[in-house]
């Protein structure tokens, strides 16, 4: 078979395998927010108050210059490993399975090592803005939670890729790909039933009747709603939206709740989360994670098979580089994704619930409370931010109002 027989299919299955991920971006991309939206052009300081803008700007910029400070350590820290690591995993003894597993393992704890001061640092500054209320001997030892997340999760992911790169050295990221989606719907499935001990439901009665009309105006199955005490370790206010299939479940914050916002703006909370759960947000975003996840798994596989591959368990610190890097270039795509559908549960609560009014006054709350800069510059709005800012979104309440009418 001659080299030009030999591409031609390659090229053929990449160009459909493109079309397909541009259809199903384009799918995903729709919401029903109109697409011809225009903003009103509202100023911050009149929309919220000098006071509160200078008050978010000030406490919001050290979390931007600590999160850059922290991307970039881990990144450094991971290119060093990728130089450094291939020694480890040589010196182990393992077999080439054991030996990748304990090489990742390692590479990921220290990578979570160098991110503590960073989270330290995040914490003095809340607990110095009376945001955060946790001790600091909670606070120093609340990471370790994570390390014992990540560490499970780590050798499960490593073990079926690993596994699956003796198997087929080449092709291992496609059938990887899927047991990764898989187990991802599984943690979305079964960490709202986790995430629901020791909360407590909903007592307020007018809510609960506002929350059964939500539900049949946005067409969506009662989720459960749950009341997370958190008032002892913070003192900023949030909702969540989490599950899927019988385990669709909304939180909210009970440092929303005694008074520090009205009723109309609480039902505005939970016509919300409610429009997460009646778009299937939950569902898209693991849609997503797999046209993203796919490519880079892709390239991993390219990346790793010039030095051999995944069969050699050195390789490993270089494919966790490399799936950093790529997860930092693709970070303003999944972002940029995540505020058109916090935009649209929003649009979803305005048509719901027509009170644009609960809308603005719930947003300028957060903005009081959380201390949130209501207008950040654009590239702490394209690297950081999962929401639309508190202007835009007061801005869309205003634009919905105008074509109300």
């Amino acid at each position: 078979m001659t080299a030009t027989r030999i591409v031609r299919p390659a090229t053929l299955a990449a160009l459909g395998a493109a079309a397909v991920w541009v259809l199903a971006a384009a799918l995903l991309w729709r919401t029903k927010v109109p697409a011809d939206l225009r903003l009103p052009s509202l100023h911050a300081r009149t929309v919220f108050g000098a006071h509160a803008v200078a008050a978010g700007t000030r406490f919001d910029r050290f979390f931007e210059i600590d999160s850059l400070l922290a991307m970039l350590a881990r990144l450094l820290t991971l290119v060093v490993l990728a130089r450094r690591g291939p020694r480890l995993a040589r010196s182990l003894g393992l077999g080439p399975v054991n030996a990748g597993i304990v090489t990742g393992v390692f590479v990921l704890t220290v990578v979570w090592a160098v991110g503590i001061p960073f989270g330290v640092a995040a914490s003095w500054w809340s607990r110095r803005h009376g945001i955060l209320r946790q001790s600091w001997a909670s606070i120093l030892t609340s990471p370790f939670p994570a390390l014992l997340r990540t560490t499970v999760a780590a050798v499960v992911v490593l073990a079926i890729v690993l596994l699956l790169a003796r198997r087929l050295p080449r092709m291992w990221w496609v059938p990887a790909s899927l047991a990764v989606v898989v187990l991802a719907v599984t943690v979305q499935f079964v960490s709202p039933y986790t995430e629901r001990l020791g909360t407590h439901a909903l007592r307020s009665h007018y809510l609960l009747a506002q929350a059964g009309q939500l539900e049949r105006r946005e067409h969506v199955a009662a989720p459960v709603i749950r009341v997370a005490p958190v008032r002892r370790e913070t003192n900023a206010a949030n909702a969540a939206a989490s599950g899927i299939g019988p385990s669709r479940t909304v939180f909210i914050w009970d440092t929303m709740l005694g008074g520090r916002f009205t009723p109309h703006e609480l039902r505005f909370v939970l016509a919300h989360e409610l429009g997460h759960h009646a778009r299937r947000h939950i569902w898209k975003g693991l849609a997503w994670g797999g046209l993203i996840g796919v490519p880079i798994l892709a390239f991993v596989a390219f990346v790793t098979g010039r030095r051999g591959g995944l069969r050699n368990p050195e390789t490993v610190p270089l494919a966790l580089l490399v799936v950093a890097a790529a997860g930092l270039a693709v970070t303003p795509l999944a972002l940029t994704v995540s505020r058109r559908y916090e935009a649209e549960a929003d649009w979803v609560a305005l048509d719901a619930t027509h009170d644009p009014a609960a809308a603005r006054g719930l947003f300028k709350g957060f903005v009081k409370t959380n201390l949130q800069n209501p207008d950040p510059p654009w590239w702490v709005h394209v690297f950081l931010e999962d929401h639309p800012s508190p202007l835009v979104r007061v801005e869309q309440a205003e634009a919905w109002s105008r074509l109300r009418r």
